[in-house]
């Protein structure tokens, strides 16, 4: 009974990591709509960026500490970082790490989330890159307008 349990929790925990980066990209998209000034919006992204990158390494060392994975610092001693190192590991090259960890999460006894979480990724990255291209956009036919009506004077 208590196994059951604790396979739940890891999967909550899976469940989280691959969903925060889905749940970023709704927030996107709903406040891109009412979003109207576009210094704002850049402003925007990159908070929305920050908090994922953020809350996705929070939830990546907490599960990786519970499945006891360690960051081996000095091989021929059997030396290891704790979970302050496994943090910033996970913060500072998440863009290898954290997809890295999902993947071998199942030699430690929980479910391998690869599939979903580059699934979750693309949908995010998507999302980032197609708002930033339409703000950046927007905002050069604004200056172009501006330009014809100060010309027009």
């Amino acid at each position: 009974m208590s196994e059951i349990k604790k396979d739940k929790r890891l999967d909550i925990l899976g469940f989280l990591m691959v969903v925060i980066p889905l749940i970023s990209s709704l927030l996107l998209w709903y406040w891109f709509k009412y979003i109207e000034v576009l210094k704002e919006m850049n402003i925007y992204l990159l908070v929305v960026l920050i908090s994922t990158v953020l809350l996705t390494s929070i939830v990546a060392t907490i599960d990786s500490h519970r499945l006891g994975m360690k960051v081996k610092i000095f091989g021929k001693m059997n030396i290891y970082g704790g979970m302050f190192l496994t943090f910033f590991i996970f913060l500072l090259l998440w863009v290898y790490s954290y997809p890295s960890f999902l993947l071998r999460r199942k030699n430690f006894g929980s479910r391998n989330l690869f599939i979903p979480l580059i699934f979750s990724v693309l949908i995010f990255w998507s999302s980032i890159s197609y708002i930033y291209y339409a703000s950046e956009v927007k905002a050069a036919a604004d200056a172009y307008d501006n330009r014809k009506m100060h010309m027009r004077r």
